[in-house]
């Protein structure tokens, strides 16, 4: 069943492709996308995409009129050029001369509408001090230098025909010799699977180890020695060198993007409020 907006036709092979377009994106949303109730959420989506697409493209032939043969030429000039000639980018699109009008008139609407998508974003203001003030202080978790540890560990890495149970009593007798005053990185050259620089891990923030790692570390005091704990890649004993606390950066370091990153959402919002007030002015019809 095709669809008209108005009076504009959107064929079931269009939809069907947009289908095909958002299936992969959709996956996790809608579980199953092979039954007939996940089959008709998908269409609703994509009939969506498509009706709003439809009066962009409307509103962008009525709006803006002229669009330049040097315009043209230009981004056509690129694909080519991308091709390395128009005969190669012809035949890789499936193409031959006789299409060459077409793909002008396809490149001269897409210049109309990001010419039309470019006013509406151009009208939007900027953000007030006030407002980028409200944002930082509402993201301050993103404008910061995260928490940071310094460890190094000891492991011990899983081995096929080495029951786990041999592996933690051997690891309870490496922490003794610890808890006993023997020197950390000395028993890491000595003991650990991973030996180098005395176990030395560097410095990392949260998120750059596993998480059970993580887990253990960063709940650790400076100079701290954790208990016998497992992850995917074994046992660890770990050793906290150095703990440094989260630093938020200063607004003025930040401001840029916070500038850009509010710009870019009010420039959604308002092609999302353009489109949503054509929809309340739209015939659609399916036939």
């Amino acid at each position: 069943m095709a669809i008209y907006i108005n009076g504009e036709k959107i064929d079931d092979e269009t939809i069907q492709a947009e289908m095909d377009r958002l299936a992969p994106q959709y996956e996790q949303l809608v579980a199953k996308l092979d039954t007939d109730e996940g089959k008709r959420q998908l269409y609703e989506w994509s009939k969506e995409n498509l009706i709003e697409q439809v009066l962009v493209r409307q509103a962008a032939r009525q709006k803006i009129k002229n669009v330049s043969a040097e315009q043209i030429d230009h981004v056509f000039d690129q694909a080519v050029e991308h091709y390395g000639s128009q005969d190669e980018f012809l035949k890789q699109n499936g193409l031959g001369e006789q299409d060459i009008p077409n793909i002008r008139k396809d490149i001269e609407e897409r210049i109309k509408i990001e010419s039309f998508l470019k006013k509406i974003m151009s009208e939007v203001p900027d953000p007030s001090e006030k407002q980028i003030r409200k944002y930082y202080e509402s993201n301050s978790d993103r404008f910061a230098v995260p928490e940071m540890i310094t460890a190094s560990h000891i492991v011990k890495h899983p081995k096929q025909g080495v029951d786990p149970e041999t592996m933690r009593s051997e690891m309870e007798m490496i922490l003794e010799k610890i808890h006993g005053g023997a020197d950390f990185a000395e028993i890491a050259e000595e003991y650990s699977d991973c030996p180098d620089n005395g176990g030395s891990l560097g410095s990392f923030a949260k998120g750059m180890m596993v998480e059970a790692f993580d887990d253990v570390v960063f709940n650790m005091e400076q100079g701290q020695v954790s208990d016998i704990f497992e992850t995917e890649f074994g046992f660890h004993i770990a050793k906290v060198i150095d703990k440094k606390p989260s630093i938020p950066c200063p607004l003025d370091d930040v401001r840029e993007i916070i500038v850009r990153d509010m710009k870019a959402e009010a420039e959604q919002k308002a092609i999302e409020k353009f489109v949503d007030n054509e929809k309340e002015k739209v015939v659609i019809e399916e036939k």
